[in-house]
């Protein structure tokens, strides 16, 4: 039977799960390249500040739901024979959380988010899905409720050539990457998401990306699909800890805009 574990955003988890003991994961979130990839030609030194005039001050992300795998589940089960959201023990789903960061956060730190409870075990696979959520979802978080407001899953706020600019978009990003890691009762764990701007704003060729132009939206968009990645990352350096196993791999992502 399929079995999936949610990484949630609130310690409310701890009444949902059952079977083994809860153990307490960090999830963190970094903006730059991932630690092992190459760095991006005429990025400068600061960050988001790239060579073609534009500069990144902030960004905004509505995470609708992270999950992780326990290893040995099937993926074949009808997904009729699972328990429902937040009850039974074959899925428990969290979310939605607002990423939001801006000044030094920006500068290729990884930042602590919270922490969550989640079973001990082997776990195999990371699920993540960045949307649009609406508007009941949100609860209390005056952040995620803005972006809802405006259903809007990213927003990017900058400048280019010195004027303010605000990219607002309700692209979807959701995809399942083999993972090979161990949770345990020691609460040293933690899961980054990676978030890498450097080619956001610049076409296959090397030319710039106007955000304010409605013909860059589609290309800007579909970079900004492929640089999110999430990863164990246990050591907090913005890195894969288990690179060397899996060798890091992507699989069934899909991605799509409402």
């Amino acid at each position: 039977m399929r079995r999936y574990l949610g990484i949630c955003a609130s310690i409310m988890l701890l009444s949902a799960c059952s079977g083994s003991e809860p153990a307490a994961v960090g999830l963190s979130t970094r903006v730059g390249a991932a630690k092992g990839t190459a760095s991006v030609p005429g990025q400068s030194a600061q960050q988001l500040t790239m060579s073609n005039g534009i500069t990144v001050e902030r960004i905004r992300l509505s995470v609708k739901e992270l999950e992780l795998k326990l290893e040995g589940d099937d993926d074949s089960t009808d997904d009729s024979n699972k328990a429902d959201d937040h009850g039974g023990d074959n899925k428990h789903e969290q979310g939605p959380f607002l990423i939001d960061l801006s000044g030094a956060q920006l500068e290729g730190a990884v930042v602590q988010l919270h922490d969550v409870h989640v079973e001990t075990g082997k776990y195999d696979e990371i699920e993540f899905d960045i949307s649009k959520v609406s508007v009941d979802d949100v609860g209390d978080d005056a952040g995620l409720k803005e972006l809802a407001d405006k259903g809007a899953s990213v927003i990017v706020d900058g400048t280019i050539d010195g004027q303010p600019f605000s990219f607002v978009s309700s692209l979807t990003v959701e995809q399942e990457r083999e993972a090979s890691f161990e949770i345990s009762a020691d609460g040293t764990q933690n899961v980054t998401i990676n978030i890498d701007p450097s080619a956001w704003f610049t076409d296959a060729g090397g030319a710039r990306l106007d955000p304010r132009e409605s013909g860059s939206r589609s290309q800007i968009e579909n970079n900004i699909k492929s640089s999110i990645d999430a990863f164990d990352d246990d050591d907090r350096n913005g890195g894969e800890d288990h690179d060397d196993d899996n060798g890091g791999d992507h699989h069934g992502g899909e991605d799509g805009e409402d």
